[in-house]
């Protein structure tokens, strides 16, 4: 795993991805909460945080109002954070442009691909045929077109627009996919490994919960 957040062009791209993922705005701060099941992942989180602010982050368990068990994570401020969270909440609306996606290091993006994103695979007669590859990004259809450029102009990765029941998300084919994919693996947990994963049927659907 090719972490190394000692420069602050690192610790501002790592930032951007989990802002851009379940980080959620607390005040001029951020939390991240997810699943109880994903503990691991929570640590690898935690270590890098705590490696970036230099500080000790807590882990605090939290139950949701449906009884679902979650540890969140609670960074303490700093500057860069500060500085980060306004220009996602721009007016205190959040609001992704291309100036901000710009701060995003390869790092960034597996972090953001981890919470956000997911695959399929497309069987026939029993056999793989087909694998797609999600971002969900919750976003609106304007903000993922500029996300959609952003990927195309700069790492020269094409997302499509994919409308769902619950707004909009981006979407990539089987060889598209696999290139993504292999681009954010050295990233990648050991936890979290099935999630880039292209030659099993596993399923990897485990962006966090809305809370």
């Amino acid at each position: 795993m090719d972490f190394n957040v000692a420069s602050k062009v690192e610790q501002r791209g790592v930032l951007v991805g989990m802002l851009l993922g379940q980080g959620r705005r607390n005040q001029n701060n951020f939390y991240i909460s997810h699943r109880a099941t994903q503990e691991n992942y929570v640590l690898f989180k935690k270590q890098l945080l705590e490696q970036i602010t230099q500080q000790p982050v807590s882990i605090r368990p939290r139950t949701t109002k449906r009884g679902e068990q979650l540890l969140q994570l609670e960074p303490k401020l700093i500057p860069l954070t500060r500085v980060l969270v306004k220009k996602l909440y721009c007016g205190g609306i959040k609001t992704v442009t291309a100036k901000f996606l710009n701060l995003l290091t390869p790092a960034g993006i597996a972090l953001w691909f981890l919470d956000r994103g997911s695959k399929s695979f497309k069987k026939r007669n029993g056999k793989i045929h087909a694998l797609e590859v999600y971002l969900n990004t919750t976003l609106s259809e304007w903000e993922n077109e500029i996300i959609i450029d952003y990927f195309s102009e700069i790492w020269g990765f094409k997302w499509g627009l994919s409308k769902t029941s619950e707004g909009y998300r981006l979407k990539m084919g089987t060889q598209e996919g696999k290139r993504f994919l292999a681009f954010i693996t050295p990233y990648v947990p050991d936890s979290l490994r099935y999630k880039v994963q292209t030659s099993s049927n596993v399923t990897a659907t485990a962006y966090g919960p809305e809370v």
